[in-house]
């Protein structure tokens, strides 16, 4: 495939970003690599983006649905992503090399093959690789025709589409273990199955600028003790800054009456040195027992400034 002479008109032209590539998103930085022995290439990557949107599901994070097209001869800077992405090749076979991590590669079957690096694969069209965050890897074309991607990303919002390896994700990296206390509750139940209404807990946590208050505002929908939750948690630091989050997650009781919880976090704003605030996160925890009752949870954030 070779690219129009003539210039695309100036709202198709925004879609297409000339960038270096990741494997599967495009936006690296310039000073791409080229292999040993092969020509420096004479394009660059494009990437056409169908579609975006933030999904309620996912505070704080975007998701793209992207098409990359990477010409013959370019190879890509080792990089990773913020967050979940999914790319499968339509047309060409990608070289894609693994640094350091695990991908997963479904065949046009749909048979998935766990790869650890540090390992090199040719992904074929039909083939789907999907990448964890933080995996560390790059990619080749080092065909004769263009390899041709259609890529599904969720990263968080504000994040780049690529890092390269050795560049820290972006923002201030924020992370508490708390135990929360209910202080009000507001339950209704249905039958011995069905628990719907809102909790309020708080819980003091540390970080290395001493005691952080946090304050969770939970609504709950479950059905024998598992099911999803949302809400906020807002975090008070010792200087008096404060931290909004808004969350969706899921709990899961298990057979010995303990529930797991698992949850993204997107960031809503802040005050004082968090004035502006942007960002993702998670949280994950355990409660022992029923509803109401304590429950411990660990909270990773990235924050970022709009």
């Amino acid at each position: 495939m070779t690219h129009p002479r003539r210039p695309r008109p100036p709202a198709r032209g925004a879609r297409l970003v000339a960038a270096l590539v990741a494997a599967l998103v495009v936006a690296l930085p310039s000073g791409g690599m080229t292999a040993a022995a092969e020509p420096a290439p004479t394009a660059t990557a494009t990437r056409q983006e169908f579609a975006e949107a933030a999904p309620r599901n996912a505070p704080g994070q975007t998701l793209y649905f992207q098409r990359v097209t990477i010409p013959p001869g370019l190879a890509l800077v080792p990089h990773f992503h913020e967050g979940l992405q999914l790319g499968r090749v339509v047309r060409g076979t990608l070289t894609y090399e693994v640094v350091s991590g695990t991908v997963q590669r479904v065949d046009r079957a749909g048979r998935t093959e766990s790869v650890t690096g540090p390992r090199t694969i040719r992904v074929r069209p039909g083939e789907t690789l999907i990448e964890d965050a933080g995996l560390a890897h790059t990619g080749a074309n080092r065909s004769r025709g263009p390899v041709v991607i259609d890529v599904a990303a969720l990263l968080g919002t504000g994040a780049p589409l690529a890092t390269p390896l050795g560049q820290p994700a972006t923002g201030t990296r924020v992370a508490l273990t708390v135990e929360l206390f209910s202080q009000e509750t507001r339950l209704t139940e249905l039958g011995a199955t069905v628990l719907y209404g809102w909790n309020r807990l708080t819980g003091t946590a540390t970080d290395p600028s001493g005691p952080v208050a946090v304050e969770m505002q939970a609504s709950v929908d479950y059905t024998s003790g598992s099911g999803p939750f949302s809400g906020f948690v807002t975090f008070t630091f010792a200087d008096g800054a404060v931290i909004g989050t808004r969350m969706e997650g899921l709990a899961t009781r298990g057979a010995d009456g303990a529930t797991q919880f698992a949850s993204t976090v997107g960031v809503l704003g802040g005050t004082g040195r968090y004035a502006g605030a942007t960002g993702t996160g998670t949280f994950t925890g355990t409660r022992t027992a029923g509803v109401g009752q304590p429950a411990t949870l660990t909270f990773t954030l990235t924050v970022g400034r709009a």
